[in-house]
């Protein structure tokens, strides 16, 4: 077995000049059995191979509810997720480089449509490192978007590029499997992506959900053939079926989670079916977009006019706002003149604390940089109403951003309001439907009625779910992690038992990086989980050295 790989390297040396760039990034083949017992791969006869299809533009959400009867004919034997997902920026040259070279943009470059800065000699698509370890394997690719054909699909045998034409693509690769002998088989469709642009994504869109469907009807003929080719019994294919990225309104590009959202399905007949969704133990944060979503308290024991100091901090993540719905707070904001107090958004990325008494206010806008990046920033304030006019002090991620005297506001809550303490909207509930809505997302909302000391914001993380260990926790009067879904309540980790009731059935967005901005481990499929497959699949073993993102998703 050694001498096998000893030959082949001498072999590859051999052809340096052809394959330079390649040897020195995926160097030679590993023997991926040490004890040297590995039998020959072929020696039943049965040649693997590799159908890749990409549907542009197909969400995940969209696929699960879609007519799609070729599709679900592979379900009983893959392993599949309507949960998948890809990363910003979510665009069709960046979603295909990450799905055909097995890294992401921050490795292989890419960023938009262009492929401007695509490093192909660190990171090679699939074919390349195919061609370098089994140089007989027949490439090819068959392409409705002919940009991916020129610019990223390189090594292939045979190239075909036929322009916002997926009839033809389908009809393209009928022939292709009939007629030639492909190993590795990549056809991309774009009626999808291109439905989306002219009428919406989502499963609510007809159009939209018409393309998914016409698609399907063009991968149920390519199935077809790829079951009648002459020599069907010989070989053993891996189907692969994914999409580059997903959508929202007409657009892709960027991190919402319906443009992260993909699908993506391994099937070969010897699968056992398995649909992978993401745990409830996963990360998880409320998503207030909409009108009617909000959570908030009734107990009197949030009557902040009678609470003469208090403490509050949460997590916030947002791409940006167009209104200024609250954060947090206790007042109707109706005029910014009425009793109670809040933080909201200004501006594209910033926010403020706002405070009124009905005859007086008072407004500060936070000084720390904007957090309109798609991050978590903790939010905190102090208010300090014991004596002389007041302060109020404002604190980004453990800095300062801001204080202010209260100027003696009094009273500091509204009377004759039910509703006490709300998150994601003001104590009316309606501020979204007569206002305007934003988009953010929520988690670990902390009350104390207590000052913390100006230092203590850096010493002891606001993005930490375990607040146990700080000085104060005796002093929580409120804290609602929000990290996961729990009927109609936010339940209240502070001791005292006073959940928010949730209202208007907020998302729960499962999250790639923690409240610290740490990332997490996805338990769904990726996009640059494709790579890793195929090679599981051709007995290509993967090197550590080459740096991939994604995993192997073959059983």
């Amino acid at each position: 077995m050694k001498r096998f790989y000893i030959c082949l390297l001498i072999g590859l040396l051999g052809l340096s000049a052809c394959f330079k760039d390649k040897l020195l990034v995926v160097g030679p083949p590993n023997d991926i059995d040490p004890a040297d017992t590995t039998t020959a791969p072929v020696a039943s006869g049965i040649k693997r191979k590799v159908l890749l299809i990409g549907v542009s533009g197909l969400r995940g959400d969209a696929m699960e509810v879609a007519q799609v009867p070729a599709i679900a004919a592979l379900l009983p034997n893959a392993v599949y997720s309507y949960e998948s997902l890809t990363q910003q920026p979510t665009q069709s040259g960046s979603g295909w480089a990450s799905l055909l070279t097995g890294v992401w943009s921050n490795k292989h470059g890419v960023k938009d449509n262009s492929f401007t800065g695509y490093d192909a000699v660190k990171f090679p698509m699939a074919f390349r490192y195919v061609k370098l370890f089994s140089p007989k394997l027949r490439t090819v690719s068959i392409q409705s978007w002919p940009v991916l054909n020129q610019q990223l699909v390189s090594g292939a045998d045979v190239s075909i590029s036929l322009p916002d034409a997926d009839a033809q693509v389908k009809d393209s690769a009928v022939k292709r499997l009939g007629q030639d002998d492909p190993d590795l088989l990549l056809v991309g469709f774009t009626g999808v992506k291109t439905a989306a642009h002219q009428f919406g994504y989502g499963p609510d869109v007809p159009e939209y959900m018409q393309a998914i469907e016409q698609a399907d009807t063009y991968i149920g003929e390519i199935l077809a053939a790829l079951k009648a080719r002459p020599g069907a019994a010989q070989e053993d294919w891996l189907v692969i079926i994914a999409s580059d990225h997903g959508g929202i309104a007409k657009a892709e590009g960027g991190s919402s989670p319906e443009e992260r959202n993909i699908f993506t399905l391994f099937h070969n007949k010897a699968f056992t079916g398995t649909k992978v969704v993401q745990p409830l133990t996963s990360l998880r944060a409320a998503r207030y977009a909409s009108d009617g979503q909000y959570a908030a308290s009734a107990s009197p024991l949030y009557n902040f006019d009678s609470i003469k100091q208090f403490t509050v901090q949460f997590n916030v993540r947002t791409r940006g706002f167009v209104s200024d719905v609250p954060f947090v707070g206790n007042k109707d904001w109706n005029s910014g003149n009425n009793p109670g107090w809040l933080l909201c958004p200004v501006g594209a990325g910033k926010w403020k604390f706002q405070a009124g008494s009905g005859s007086g206010r008072v407004d500060i806008n936070s000084s720390a940089a904007g957090i309109n990046d798609n991050r978590w920033h903790t939010i905190a304030i102090t208010v300090d109403r014991r004596t002389g006019p007041g302060e109020v002090l404002l604190f980004q991620d453990g800095e300062p951003a801001g204080s202010s005297s209260l100027n003696n506001l009094s009273p500091f809550a509204p009377s004759g309001q039910q509703l006490k303490f709300v998150i994601g909207d003001d104590i009316t509930g309606k501020y979204r439907i007569n206002w305007g809505n934003d988009d953010f997302l929520m988690s670990n909302v902390c009350v104390w009625d207590t000052l913390w000391k100006k230092e203590d914001f850096k010493k002891y993380s606001g993005c930490d779910t375990t607040q146990h260990t700080n000085p104060y926790f005796s002093r929580m009067i409120g804290w609602w992690k929000g990290t996961g879904p729990n009927g109609n309540q936010l339940a209240d980790a502070s001791g005292r038992d006073n959940p928010l009731t949730v209202f208007g059935n907020p998302n729960w967005i499962t999250q790639e990086i923690s409240f610290c901005n740490v990332p997490q481990p996805a338990a769904v499929p990726q996009s640059v989980d494709v790579l890793p497959s195929i090679f599981a699949w051709l007995k290509i073993a993967a090197d550590s050295g080459w740096g991939l993102d994604g995993i192997s998703r073959v059983p």
